[in-house]
């Protein structure tokens, strides 16, 4: 988290931003569930910014780590052949991108939201979004805290996940 962001006050920009981010979630999801669809939400312990160059494989894109409580029900239901479209809602705080992603099954009317925080002012965001350049997409991935990956989504068109945010 950026220093330069204060996280301890109840109503910091941050913690404002991020209850936001959910409530926004939950309107989403309710929306779609009004509609008839089948809507799994998700809330991301924890997002990392990748770049190719940072592991031992070529991963790279935004790596959310999904807390066992929503793992099982996460790989039960993404495949990654069925959800063909994404959606994304949310803002910039300092450095960091609060973000609702909605990957989205049109076929059979399912919609997964993931609620998530990542730093863009962290150098891994430029090692990410170059990789992105040079590959022409941009990669998200669900993973278990062990590193077990639970799914991957590959968005050819990402600008709205990697805009910088105003300072």
């Amino acid at each position: 988290m950026s220093d330069d962001i204060e996280t301890d006050e109840p109503d910091s920009p941050v913690t404002t931003a991020w209850k936001r981010t959910l409530e926004e979630m939950d309107v989403i999801a309710e929306d779609r569930r009004d509609d008839g669809w089948s809507v799994l939400t998700v809330i991301a312990a924890h997002t990392d910014t990748v770049g190719r160059e940072m592991g031992d494989d070529d991963r790279f894109g935004l790596v959310h780590v999904i807390p066992g409580n929503y793992a099982e029900e996460l790989r039960d239901t993404y495949d990654e052949d069925a959800f063909t479209e994404y959606l994304a809602y949310g803002r910039d705080v300092g450095n960091s991108m609060f973000v609702v992603t909605e990957f989205i099954d049109p076929d059979d009317r399912r919609s997964i939201l993931v609620a998530s925080r990542y730093d863009m002012g962290n150098p891994s965001a430029q090692k990410m979004i170059s990789s992105a350049h040079e590959a022409g997409a941009l990669r998200t991935y669900f993973k278990k805290i062990d590193g077990t990956i639970l799914g991957k989504y590959e968005h050819e068109e990402y600008e709205p996940l990697i805009t910088r945010p105003s300072t």
